[in-house]
């Protein structure tokens, strides 16, 4: 049986492409990962390809033709007696279901007529009954056969997940048909499978007829794009169906992969990395907070707004619905002076979605009451009273350090000594709480060196805290903080930016 420390993984069609990376970015995480593919040959020479770069010990092979139930049962019968157990199944497999002219193609491509919509696809695609019917097979019911074969080892993890590799072409507004459209967005609690695969029939009986233009289907790789909806659709309903589960459809965006014959404008290792990514932005309701939740947002990360008064951080959730992130933004309660509030949080994100991907720190107040008109004549001034060579000594910072310093000047300030002692005289309390978080940040980013963690000065911005005397707007301010959260792995920590530009401490 499987140790309960212990994490499995099967990742569909994972001898190549998207599969393959994705395999190695989960053995690179210590979990252990079943990698298969329809041709043995092949899923035996990626399995050694991983070996050569030291994950041996962290990857298996089985074979697995989706389109085949008696396969995806001995892979079902594999997992159980290897493993005891699922913890994640990501169904990437999946072909194009057409004959494509791929020097048309290509040239079409690097054109940007595709991107741009400006091309009959026609002219490069050939779409037959056959290639369309077996791309419903694998894209479609594979990934449903395979998911039911595995949904009762899942069951017996403690954070299962089930990433469906799904493609942008499936969204709804690419499904012309009124009709289908129309069943494929029935809210989950009344969607069915039997209505999705009502919706996959219809369209197979209408292509045989050749009538897919006439009843309002796509024109343009129809047959991959419908067994996209209604994969997506099928994602909907698994969720709501085990809501213990994690289940979600995936666009990893444009990948150079095979199916694309390598066009694409991602990397196969951005692709790989794209599944559900996840944000915490505290004191997230308004200002810089709430344009760096937007911004995460519109990226598609899932981002947990926070607030310390329930009533405007509701309003908050309500404004971001009306910019169309409804799906993408969760409020929770949060002050971060209050360890239980805190510590609500952290188990909510965990049992959320058992992970976080992204922790945006901004919540903070000025400290002091200020004369709002003072303020404004002495905004840029204030720039150039930091305390300088108080926290200086990277190498041996401690946190033991940063609280004896804030100690020591909190003593000072209560005998009204900061003038004689050297510190900061004015907006003293909020220079020394900054001056103390980048030095933590830097402790931090030492201690977990694989961590991206670095302190961000996003500028003067018009927030209620200068009393909107700043010079940014609060959404380019948060396009600055967005950018260091998506800093490629590798990438320096431990660094302090001034806007987008590396600064002293």
């Amino acid at each position: 049986m499987a140790e309960s420390t212990k994490r499995y993984a099967v990742v569909t069609g994972s001898n190549k492409g998207i599969g393959l990376e994705t395999v190695r970015q989960l053995a690179s995480n210590g979990i252990t990962v079943v990698l298969t593919a329809r041709d043995e040959k092949r899923g035996l020479e990626a399995v050694e390809k991983l070996k050569q770069s030291g994950l041996s010990g962290q990857v298996v092979f089985h074979q697995l033709d989706v389109a085949d139930p008696s396969s995806i049962a001995s892979l079902a019968n594999f997992v159980e007696t290897q493993f005891g157990k699922l913890d994640i199944l990501v169904n990437n497999a999946g072909i194009g279901g057409a004959i494509i002219d791929v020097d048309g193609f290509k040239a079409a491509s690097d054109s940007g007529a595709i991107a741009r919509g400006e091309i009959d696809g026609k002219k490069f695609a050939t779409e037959t009954y056959e290639l369309t019917e077996e791309c419903f097979q694998i894209n479609y019911y594979g990934a449903k056969r395979t998911a039911e074969a595995l949904i009762p080892l899942l069951q017996l993890s403690d954070s299962p997940r089930i990433v469906n590799v799904s493609s942008a072409m499936g969204k709804l507004k690419n499904i012309t048909s009124d009709w289908a459209k129309g069943v494929l967005s029935t809210d989950a609690e009344n969607l069915r499978e039997e209505s999705v695969d009502e919706v996959v029939t219809e369209f197979l009986k209408d292509f045989k007829e050749s009538s897919l233009e006439s009843k309002g289907w796509p024109s343009f790789m129809s047959g991959y794009t419908v067994s996209k909806a209604a994969m997506n659709a099928y994602t909907r309903i698994l969720a709501n169906q085990y809501p213990g589960f994690r289940v979600n459809s995936v666009c990893p965006g444009y990948v150079k992969t095979d199916i694309n014959f390598n066009t694409g404008v991602l990397p196969v290792e951005e692709g790989a990395a794209s599944p559900v990514k996840y944000a915490v932005a505290t004191g997230s309701n308004q200002g810089i907070g709430f344009g760096t939740v937007k911004l995460l947002a519109s990226k598609g990360v899932k981002v947990v707004l926070t607030a310390l008064d329930n009533k405007r951080g509701l309003e908050a959730i309500e404004k971001l619905k009306d910019y169309g992130f409804s799906d993408l933004v969760v409020y929770h309660q949060l002050d971060v002076t209050d360890p239980t509030s805190i510590a609500s949080l952290a188990e909510f994100v965990k049992t959320q979605f058992g992970k976080l991907d992204v922790l945006v720190n901004n919540a903070g107040i000025g400290g002091t009451i200020v004369d709002p008109e003072a303020f404004k004549a002495a905004a840029a001034a204030a720039y150039t009273k930091w305390a300088k060579g108080v926290l200086s000594d990277a190498e041996h910072l401690t946190e033991e350090i940063v609280d004896e310093v804030l100690s020591e000047f909190l003593n000072d300030f209560k005998e009204d000594m900061l003038e004689t002692k050297g510190w900061p005289t004015s907006l003293s309390a909020y220079i020394l709480s900054k001056a103390a978080l980048n030095a933590y940040t830097r402790i931090v980013a030492k201690k977990y060196p694989n961590f991206g963690v670095n302190c961000v000065c996003p500028g003067f911005v018009k927030t209620e805290l200068s009393f909107n005397s700043g010079v940014l707007t609060p959404d380019e301010a948060a396009d600055i903080i967005v950018r260091s959260t998506v800093f490629p792995n590798g990438s320096p920590s431990g660094l302090f930016f001034s806007s987008e530009e590396v600064s002293p401490f």
